[in-house]
């Protein structure tokens, strides 16, 4: 297991982050987002409907940053996967119409709400990631909840 690394990497400039497409893992039932993501550059490594299936394709190509659903195929827990996946070291962002009040790990960075615009999802990944690895974005979109900030 890999401790988590947060705000102590010494990158606080965005742009080293924001020209680099990111590997993606999409953790939801209904992966209609891929789309949107593959728009802004990023490669999905793999869309997982359960659990199980969302840490075995973390296991398989680990992802820069994993989008969960916090409701999951056969009754799974979008919010067991997410903390399962930050426990190796993996940020997270759920991606939610009921996004939860807080994320229950240093490395599930907030939530997305639902409905979302493609051109916002895309500026809150890019903002989740950069603060995943200790950066500071410089503007955060409304769309996206921090937990931090509570």
């Amino acid at each position: 297991m890999m401790a988590a690394n947060i705000g102590t990497a010494s990158r606080t400039d965005e742009n080293r982050f924001g020209s680099d497409a990111l590997k993606l893992l999409i953790v939801e039932d209904e992966a209609l987002v891929e789309d949107a993501l593959t728009l802004h550059g990023h490669h999905v490594t793999g869309i997982a409907d359960t659990v199980a299936a969302a840490i075995d394709l973390v296991e398989a190509d680990r992802p820069d940053l994993v989008l969960c659903d916090v409701k999951l195929a056969d009754g799974d827990s979008g919010i067991t996967a997410a903390q399962l996946i930050a426990d190796r070291g993996i940020p997270c962002v759920f991606l939610s119409g009921n996004c939860p009040h807080q994320g229950g790990h240093p490395l599930v960075i907030g939530c997305i709400s639902k409905p979302f615009r493609a051109g916002t999802l895309g500026a809150a990944v890019h903002a989740a990631y950069v603060i995943a690895q200790g950066g500071r974005p410089g503007d955060t979109p409304a769309a996206l909840r921090l937990y931090s900030e509570q």
